[in-house]
C-alpha cells in the first residue's frame, strides 16, 4: 500500500519535476521549492466505488477542498500540468487507491495561474489521518515555508479489512488491510466498535467513525456503513 508504487512510474516519465527540487536560476520551469497546497481540516468517508463524501462536503458540512499551486523557481505559474500528473495519497500509507493514482487525481489541469483543485474524495479503501498531494512524484508543501505538508484531512472507509484471496491476506485486530471491497470481513470488524446492548463496552476507533457527531461510533455511523455494505458490497470499479 506504499505511496511509492504510485509515484515511481510518473517520476521516471515526468518532465516538470524530472530533477531534484532545488534552486533554478535559469528559470527552466523546475520549481525552487515544492508545489504548495492549502485546505481546511476535515474528515471524509471514502469508498472503493467512489460514492463517499466529497472533499467539498466533509463530515459536519466542512469544505475541505484542496487548492494546489505549481510554479517555477522564479515564482511564475506552470499552467497545463495534466490532472493525471497530480494525485492524493495517505500520509501514513493507509489508503488502497482503486486503479492506482486514477482514483485520486486532480479536478483539472493547472490553469494559467498554475492552480488546480481536488474536490472529490479518493476512490479508495483504508483509513489515514491525512493526505499528501503529489505532482509527478514531488509531494507538495506549505505555501509560506515550502516545507512538506500533510493536510489534516482524515480519510475513513468501510473497506478496512480483507476477506482474503484474491485480495491480500486477512489481518487481525484493528490492523488495516483493505482489499477494495466492503465485505463481511469489514462488517465483523466494524461491529466490534459499535456500542449495542450486547456490546456496551465497544472500544472507540476513529477509523470506524464516519459520521457526525465525531468522537463516538453511533447509529449514524452504522447507517453509513450499511449503505456501502448493502447488496454485494461496494468495490473498486477498476
Amino acid at each position: 500500500m506504499s505511496k511509492r508504487k504510485f509515484i515511481l512510474p510518473l517520476v521516471a516519465a515526468g518532465v516538470l519535476f524530472g530533477q531534484a527540487v532545488g534552486p533554478d536560476t535559469a528559470g527552466s520551469g523546475i520549481p525552487g521549492c515544492p508545489p504548495t497546497v492549502t485546505a481546511n481540516a476535515g474528515v471524509v468517508l471514502v469508498c472503493p466505488s467512489g460514492d463517499g463524501d466529497p472533499l467539498t462536503n466533509a463530515v459536519g458540512g466542512i469544505d475541505a477542498k484542496i487548492t494546489l499551486t505549481v510554479s517555477d523557481s522564479g515564482g511564475l505559474p506552470i499552467p497545463g500540468v495534466p490532472a493525471s500528473d497530480m494525485w492524493l495519497v495517505g500520509c501514513n500509507d493507509g489508503l488502497l487507491l482503486c486503479g492506482g493514482t486514477q482514483g485520486s487525481q486532480a479536478d483539472a489541469a493547472t490553469n494559467a495561474s498554475g492552480v488546480t483543485t481536488f474536490s472529490n474524495e479518493p476512490i479508495s479503501g483504508g483509513c489515514d489521518t491525512g493526505l499528501y498531494v503529489s505532482v509527478q512524484g514531488v509531494l507538495a508543501g506549505d505555501p509560506s515555508t515550502c516545507v512538506l505538508r500533510c493536510l489534516a484531512i482524515a480519510t475513513r472507509s468501510p473497506d478496512y479489512k480483507s476477506a482474503g484471496a484474491p485480495g491480500p491476506a486477512p489481518c487481525g485486530g484493528d490492523i488495516g488491510c483493505p482489499d477494495g471491497r466492503v465485505s463481511n470481513a469489514d462488517f465483523s470488524w466494524f461491529v466490534t466498535h459499535y456500542v449495542t446492548n450486547s456490546n456496551p463496552g465497544a472500544p472507540y476507533l476513529a477509523c470506524a467513525d464516519f459520521a457526525a457527531p465525531l468522537g463516538s461510533v453511533t447509529l449514524a455511523d452504522f447507517a453509513k456503513f450499511s449503505l456501502h455494505f448493502a447488496g454485494a458490497g461496494h468495490k473498486c470499479p477498476i
